[in-house]
């Protein structure tokens, strides 16, 4: 894959390019962005380029190239988390490749893929690298959330911020790669510019489906009683796996509802009493008492 594969961010694609042809290379990076919108590729891409032996522009035939794209270049690593985070073990790992020097390349780089999942103690311990880092090291820490990073990390990275893919283009690839058919505006919104989040609900699209009918039918509904809630809304006791995006879902078209129409001001309460229903679930309250309660709480605020 080369750059011109990966969808968004061109300007981007040009800063980087324009780093490695100017050989103005920093010893560590930050990636920050939305989830789903190209990071990981990028940080790949750029380290292909860097790790290339023919003027660093990812050429495909030298043997770094080679390696490379066959997964098996010594100079290249991708440290990912391990269960629900990135702890100090996998970091202490790193650390013991940093000081061998290169075999392949002139560099060696790593990526540290959903950093801002590092635990505090594998961050610190992060820290003594990225303060003294080996002249041939460069580290790519690529995170959705920078909130989570400790302040010391990122001051020592230069900081690149990715835009969620624009509308015309996320509409392109959906065409070329045919994914969906026909997606309505509020799946786009949904998808928010991230191909990753695109993808997640093409492997749910049913479930994204019958919630938008369903949702749209409570909405233009004159007489909604609770036992037709019930049973519209089946879907939300069957899809556990999938129900904070489901609830995600339902607060965009509600939300893209109020937008066109001032006078459904009620949709603004229920859309908090989704978000309230949403971290019940994360606080694993009881899944079917949360359902039965936002559905009520639906019937009773419809006009």
């Amino acid at each position: 894959m080369s750059f011109e594969d990966i969808v968004g961010n061109n300007k981007i694609k040009r800063e980087l390019q324009e780093i490695v042809k100017n050989n103005s290379i920093s010893h560590s990076y930050l990636f920050s962005g939305e989830e789903g919108i190209g990071k990981k590729l990028f940080a790949k891409e750029f380290a292909r380029m860097l790790l290339c032996l023919k003027n660093n522009k990812a050429c495909g035939e030298c043997s770094s190239c080679v390696k490379f794209d066959s997964e098996n270049n010594p100079d290249f690593s991708i440290i990912e988390p391990d269960g629900n985070s990135i702890k100090i073990a996998q970091i202490r790992e790193l650390q013991e490749y940093v000081y061998i020097k290169p075999i392949v390349s002139s560099k060696k780089v790593f990526i540290i893929n959903d950093s801002d999942k590092m635990t505090e103690e594998a961050q610190n311990s992060l820290l003594k690298t990225l303060e003294e880092p080996p002249e041939y090291i460069i580290i790519i820490l690529v995170a959705s959330n920078e909130n989570k990073l400790l302040n010391t990390i990122k001051s020592r990275c230069l900081k690149i911020g990715f835009n969620n893919i624009d509308k015309k283009e996320l509409i392109q690839y959906i065409i070329k790669e045919q994914i969906l058919t026909n997606p309505s505006d509020e799946l786009l919104s949904m998808c928010n510019g991230s191909i990753g989040k695109l993808i997640k609900i093409k492997e749910n699209l049913e479930e994204y489906n019958e919630i938008e009918k369903n949702t749209k039918d409570f909405i233009e509904c004159n007489s909604c009683t609770i036992v037709n809630l019930f049973k519209k809304f089946d879907i939300l006791y069957k899809s556990k796996e999938v129900i904070i995006d489901l609830l995600d879902y339902m607060i965009v078209i509600m939300y893209e509802y109020v937008l066109k129409n001032k006078q459904a001001g009620y949709l603004l309460f229920l859309i908090s009493d989704i978000e309230n229903t949403k971290r019940k679930l994360i606080s694993n309250t009881n899944y079917d008492m949360c359902i039965d309660e936002l559905l009520i709480k639906m019937s009773e605020k419809k006009p």
